[in-house]
């Protein structure tokens, strides 16, 4: 298939359904695009289920493609449409957790961080982010505590220093599940002329607590001034 131009990451998005990312790659079998569908389920883009082998497999992409997404079925040549190899390709399935990350078991505090207590949607990319943050955080707890007894109360300590920005996360990548609001629409608009609007909403997927002011807490008024 034909990158995008100018070639890069793209993102699709389609609300209520999902997304399609289209990256470009190097493999050892030459230069690929990877298509990366993330679906919400039930919807249009859940289509994988069952699905088994390669070939089942790229049929099934195909179709989608050309069925949902004709922009990018524009830039396929669907006579040699095929992955690279017989292993490239891969299906999961996600169910977004938050858990308390914290509990006391026979006399001894049980802590954890990253995905074992935070797993969210990856439709943000912030499980790298969470986990980093998480476990800066229980260091920060830890080394405030070293000489005291490490009972349910540094346990507590741990979440509440955590739970902001697990709160920001969150509700920040559910709401990129569903359609846009209106205001962040309109902000994503004044991106494609504004370098340095674009710049700040590149910033979010950095700094998901910005992401999360932008879309729910500062909705009557424009986010970034022009």
């Amino acid at each position: 298939m034909r990158p995008v131009e100018p070639e890069g990451i793209s993102i699709t998005v389609m609300p209520g359904t999902g997304e399609m990312f289209e990256i470009p790659a190097v493999t050892s079998n030459g230069r690929a695009t990877i298509l990366f569908i993330e679906a919400v389920p039930g919807g249009a883009l859940d289509a994988f289920v069952g699905v088994k082998g390669p070939d089942a497999f790229a049929e099934r992409m195909l179709g989608i493609v050309e069925e949902h997404l004709p922009e990018i079925a524009g830039r396929i040549d669907s006579a040699k449409f095929a992955l690279i190899d017989d292993n490239a390709y891969l299906l999961t399935a996600v169910t977004p957790t938050v858990r308390r990350p914290y509990f006391m078991h026979n006399g001894t505090l049980i802590l954890g961080c990253g995905d074992s207590v935070f797993l969210a949607d990856p439709i943000t990319g912030q499980g790298c982010n969470t986990a980093s943050y998480a476990a800066e955080q229980l260091y920060e707890t830890l080394l405030a505590h070293a000489d005291a007894d490490w009972d349910e109360s540094i346990g507590s300590e741990y979440w509440n220093r955590t739970q902001p920005y697990i709160k920001a996360v969150t509700e920040w990548t559910n709401a990129m599940t569903q359609p846009l609001p209106g205001h962040i629409a309109e902000l994503l608009m004044q991106a494609a002329a504004d370098q340095n609007t674009a710049d700040r909403i590149a910033h979010w997927f950095e700094d998901p607590t910005q992401a999360y002011r932008s879309f729910f807490e500062q909705h009557n008024s424009q986010p970034f001034p022009r």
